[in-house]
């Protein structure tokens, strides 16, 4: 152990030590990078040797701001000039600081390891906002510690580390000179720290320097998705602690222009026939990814993949089914808004940000207003992920959830009730209503620790993935609801809409490891009794945001609405979709646009490319110059609108 009794000249070492066990949390920082990208590693199949030194040596400059604002107390405390901060008692404080807030920076690292898997980017303040919401967080943090065990243990040995760190360097006695010359000398010193402290969490001392944010990542990158490699957690988690605030964009001049290429205000068709009040019944499936149905990937295996979902493929020959459908965002309470409000979460979950406090479209308010009953269900403990507040705040009537259903016996232990209980539950309660209703139901087996019942233990192929025998279950419970549901005097009259959340977590097969597969959910419309709602179109794109357009074209609503999302029932002026994954994904026909909110960044033919190894981007400019018109459009309409508070039809 490295320390002094007695310390001479003016105290140089109390600088040392400062500069050591910083530069210590900066290489356990680069070995938290290492792991994540272990353990993330089939999400990023492009990474080469080649590249890889770019995105390790670009991560050290958003290092050095995360570790200075981590340790900005620590450092304050350290280098201001006064003598009774060599006390010992003091000196102790500071080690139990230094040791305290690093390893909850660590920590930080460390959970993305296991959770970017979920979120398909690193977290930001907006998790911990929506944590805030569950009431079972000692259930979930327990399973997490006994299903990754080896991300605790990685994180106990970094924490060791810093314990060493601390321990090797410490500061000593005070420097035997009189107390107005140290003051002097580490006034100068703090000065010319302060100066280096600003120009390190600004990412550089140009005066035209813009504090560096996540953006900044993409300089080092070939693709959006490899920013997260350079990116680290408590960096995204600082620099989103005032994220709700988005940026006026002034790509267009005038709204009349930018109308012109997309516009988010909808008009009924003059010539459409009488409104018609059948029911709608929306299905919300956890992780519900493409990847799982075998009808959409017979190329698989050598053509023979049969998938997990056997009742979706037989409902899929009886539903309207878009060969091309995505979600708009890869969390949980990114889903709702989505497709009841068509409001995606760009950047940040809409649920999250101040603007759920504008008027807000909704699907269940529009339908209210035309007589309708409104409902929604979810197994989870009442106001998990903030659904119970947010569908209270568009107006659905009645909630029901696991404190409704009221028999614990049926609950998993962690996320709620089993699904096909819940189901039989939602079924019984549908008779109730009075028609026309609209319902919603959000599942919750399909999810980590992917657990079945005991009765269902080996009934389910288990698959290369432990999510895939939770799919075969839920699968086989949606089933079991249409044959309960099949013979009610409501089931003919009725519009279904089946969709996930998001995407798996994490997929096995490479086409659905890439940015665009990351986003591929399957979005079916069944009516059992119109038989002009079958078929696949492989043409029109689909979205979450589609479902609430597309069901009030189908209704024949017959008033104007806001919705960010197209009709596609109709002849839609954009082919379009759009989604976040570092940045900006603007889907336009059979190319997708990646654009960094400056410049364009990618451009693939994904139909085709399904890997996304061919970027076009500055060779077709016939595409992707109308591509970024409409994308820059999307941004100016989406951002100023919410900050002017214009998310409905002015009367």
């Amino acid at each position: 152990m490295s320390s002094y009794s007695v310390a001479s000249g003016f105290g140089w070492r109390i600088h040392q030590v400062l500069l050591i066990r910083l530069l210590g949390i900066m290489i356990l920082f680069t070995v938290c990078r290492i792991l994540f990208y272990f353990f993330n590693q089939s999400f990023f199949p492009d990474v080469s040797l080649a590249l890889a030194p770019r995105l390790f040596l670009g991560g050290l400059r958003f290092d050095l701001v995360a570790v200075l604002y981590t340790n900005i107390l620590y450092v304050f405390l350290t280098l201001i000039p006064v003598t009774f901060k060599y006390r010992p008692a003091f000196q102790k404080f500071l080690d139990y600081l230094f040791i305290f807030t690093n390893s909850i920076a660590l920590l930080a690292n460390c959970a993305d390891f296991i959770y970017y898997r979920f979120t398909i980017k690193r977290s930001t303040w907006s998790v911990l906002q929506e944590f805030s919401h569950e009431n079972n967080m000692h259930k979930l943090f327990g399973g997490f510690l006994v299903n990754y065990w080896y991300v605790a243990l990685v994180w106990v040995l970094l924490v060791m580390a810093v314990v060493y760190l601390t321990r090797r360097w410490r500061i000593g006695a005070k420097p035997l000179r009189p107390a107005w010359q140290i003051f002097l000398v580490h006034s100068v010193l703090m000065t010319v720290a302060v100066f280096l402290f600003i120009g390190g969490v600004k990412g550089g001392f140009r005066h035209s320097t813009r504090p560096i944010t996540l953006s900044n990542a993409g300089e080092y990158v070939d693709k959006p998705k490899e920013m997260f490699i350079v990116l680290n957690t408590p960096f995204c988690i600082y620099k989103t602690l005032k994220s709700s605030d988005y940026q006026r964009a002034d790509f267009f001049k005038s709204e009349q222009e930018m109308n012109a290429v997309y516009s988010p205000i909808h008009h009924p068709d003059p010539n459409a026939p009488a409104f018609r009040p059948k029911n709608v019944v929306i299905l919300i499936w956890e992780s519900f990814g493409k990847e799982m149905v075998g009808t959409f990937n017979r190329d698989l295996e050598n053509g023979t993949y049969k998938g997990y979902t056997p009742f979706i493929d037989s409902l899929m020959q009886h539903s309207k089914v878009h060969w091309y459908s995505f979600a708009n965002g890869a969390k949980s309470i990114e889903a709702i808004p989505s497709v009841l409000t068509s409001i995606p979460g760009i950047m940040e979950p809409f649920i999250l940000t101040r603007y759920t406090d504008n008027k807000l479209p909704s699907l269940p308010e529009m339908l209210q207003a035309k007589g309708y009953h409104t409902s929604f269900f979810h197994g989870a403990p009442n106001g998990s992920m903030g659904f119970k507040a947010f569908t209270n705040l568009i107006g659905i009537k009645d909630y029901y959830g696991k404190t409704e259903y009221n028999n614990d016996a049926d609950y998993d232990g962690i996320w709620g009730i089993w699904d096909e209980e819940f189901l039989q539950f939602w079924s019984k309660k549908l008779d109730t209503f009075q028609q026309p209703f609209m319902s919603t139901l959000f599942t919750v087996s399909s999810h980590d620790p992917y657990k079945v019942p005991a009765r269902y233990q080996g009934k389910f192929p288990k698959g290369p993935l432990p999510i895939y025998e939770c799919m075969g279950y839920t699968d086989n419970a949606l089933r079991r609801f249409f044959e309960s549901a099949k013979n009610k005097p409501w089931f003919k009259n009725t519009l279904f809409v089946i969709t996930a959340d998001h995407a798996a977590t994490f997929a096995h097969y490479p086409k659905y490891q890439t940015s665009v597969g990351n986003f591929s959910i399957p979005i079916l419309f069944y009516a059992p009794d119109d038989d002009t709602m079958t078929g696949t179109d492989s043409s029109r794109l689909v979205q979450q945001i589609d479902v609430m357009p597309s069901v009030l074209s189908y209704l024949h609503y017959d008033k104007p609405y806001f919705s960010f999302g197209k009709n596609v029932f109709g002849n839609p002026p954009l082919n379009f979709a759009v989604n976040y994954d570092g940045a900006y994904q603007w889907f336009n026909g059979p190319y997708v646009l990646q654009f960094d909110g400056r410049k364009t960044v990618g451009l693939y033919k994904y139909q085709e490319d399904k890997l996304l190894k061919n970027n076009l981007a500055g060779r077709v400019p016939e595409v992707q110059g109308p591509m970024e018109l409409q994308v820059k459009a999307f941004i100016q309409q989406y951002s100023n609108r919410m900050l002017d508070d214009r998310l409905t039809v002015t009367p």
